[in-house]
């Protein structure tokens, strides 16, 4: 049994770590053999190195400042890390970077990043699809329609014309992003344009911090970062950000939300957002109930019910009675009978038969459950015999009657 259950744990393990040596796979993100499909699965995960992932930007972040900052990476919603996070709350010289398809927020969430910009910090926020509750607080108004389109040209420009040549990046097979209708123009700076110059990049003062909203995700993606020189688009955005960071924070919460969020937060969320750490669970689940089903039959084979011991006094006695009296030797009989019935008392009710007494009659008869006239009826009957009496057919037919009674009838 104990050999099972190791295989079995084994097992469970080799699965996991076949799930995470998948879900970590590390393919060369530029590859040219790429199919639409794999373009499609845009992580935005910062340890993904496949065309949708975002580990190239983050790798280059911590070089893009004046001070080489190491992004802290950040995997609990926004209002708890603002919450217990001294450093996020109290300083004002803090970067938080949040990538991410559709952004899903709390009102709590979308709340204490407008409180955290309005301190003095930036927000910077790449999405396809931003919230509402975030676009209501920024007044910002989104078009969404380029998401729909499956494979287009990823295009980012700069309207800044300091910033030219180097103000048009592009790479194909990317799908559109969206880009803004509305905006309070007292306080929202239009920065980067799409392929149709429409703004998709802006910026929006927050009291004394800002927000900067990308609704081209895509751009910050492995696949357009490595293609010719679009790293140095990256520069350009983030060159728009404060040069002398205190912190960076880099998100991996929200891009794995695909609802709006409660107030409310687990540690199980977070464990339930990572695919593989899904799967590797629900299959070690089921792997136990698998073993529980199975281990919990009995693996010893059913020992089967032996018959009870037949008492063959009476057979015994039987066949004897038989023997003699076909000799006509009624006394020999009438003695094997009483030195039968004498055993059966001994083994049976642990009584010495030496002496046949009144107190041995008292103690039988309480003993078997035998009304005390039928025990000294067999008692005189014995004391007969052994006296030397004559014994007739007539009184051994009696006799043996008696003795089969007391067998039949005692307890």
């Amino acid at each position: 049994m104990k050999s099972k259950l190791i295989i079995i744990v084994s097992a469970i393990v080799l699965v996991f770590l076949i799930l995470l040596v998948f879900s970590a796979r590390t393919g060369k993100p530029d590859s040219q053999n790429i199919d639409e499909k794999e373009l499609a699965r845009q992580s935005f995960s910062h340890k993904d190195k496949s065309p949708g992932g975002c580990y190239v930007m983050f790798k280059t972040l911590s070089h893009l400042f004046y001070y080489d900052i190491r992004p802290q990476v950040v995997t609990k919603p926004f209002s708890r890390t603002y919450s217990k996070d001294e450093t996020l709350a109290s300083t004002d010289y803090n970067l938080y970077i949040l990538v991410t398809d559709k952004l899903y927020t709390s009102a709590e969430d979308a709340k204490n990043m407008i409180k955290f910009a309005a301190a003095g910090n930036q927000l910077f926020i790449a999405a396809n699809q931003p919230d509402s509750l975030l676009l209501e607080y920024l007044n910002v108004k989104v078009n969404d329609e380029g998401i729909f389109q499956s494979f287009t040209n990823a295009d980012q420009r700069y309207v800044n014309s300091s910033l030219a040549p180097d103000t048009a990046f592009s790479r194909k097979g990317i799908r559109g992003g969206s880009f803004i209708t509305k905006m309070d123009t007292s306080r929202t700076t239009i920065l980067g344009t799409d392929a149709f110059h429409r703004p998709d990049f802006v910026r929006v003062s927050v009291g004394e911090g800002a927000v900067f909203l990308l609704l081209q995700p895509s751009t910050l993606t492995n696949y357009f970062l490595m293609h010719d020189r679009n790293i140095v688009s990256l520069e350009r955005q983030l060159a728009y950000t404060n040069l002398y960071m205190d912190h960076v924070y880099w998100d991996e919460f929200y891009k794995y939300q695909h609802y709006r969020q409660s107030s409310d937060f687990s540690e199980w969320q977070v464990l339930m957002r990572y695919p593989a750490m899904r799967w590797a669970l629900w299959l070690a689940v089921a792997l136990l109930l698998i073993y529980m089903l199975f281990e919990s039959k009995r693996r010893q084979r059913i020992i089967p019910e032996r018959p009870l011991l037949v008492n063959n006094s009476l057979e015994f006695v039987d066949a004897l009675g038989q023997l003699y009296y076909q000799q006509h030797d009624n006394r020999n009989l009438a003695q094997k009978i009483i030195l039968q019935w004498q055993e059966f008392v001994r083994t049976r009710y642990y009584l010495n038969t030496n002496n046949l007494d009144a107190a041995f009659a008292e103690a039988l008869s309480r003993k078997a459950v035998m009304p005390l006239e039928q025990v000294k009826d067999i008692l005189n009957s014995i004391q007969e015999v052994q006296s030397g009496h004559t014994i007739t057919d007539e009184y051994l037919q009696r006799f043996y009657k008696n003795i089969q009674a007391f067998y039949l009838n005692t307890k």
